[in-house]
């Protein structure tokens, strides 16, 4: 068991100027796994909707079948 109370972990900030945050490059990295899990994702909202909304329409018209 490894005692985590002699352990301190140290925070450094570092500030940064103007012109070094000008260079500062990033932005979002659109993989082909993150691609596939938004698609997923929207497929099962969509099956869900469509659920929902034949259960709906199976109310309304009274052709549900009994349990």
């Amino acid at each position: 068991m490894v005692m985590l109370d002699h352990l301190s972990v140290i925070v450094k900030m570092i500030v940064l100027h103007d012109e070094e945050l000008l260079k500062i490059v990033g932005g979002i990295n659109l993989t082909a796994s993150f691609l596939s899990a938004i698609v997923r994702g929207v497929g099962l909202i969509y099956e869900i909707g469509q659920s929902v909304g034949t259960a709906l329409r199976r109310m309304r018209s009274g052709k549900i079948c009994p349990v």
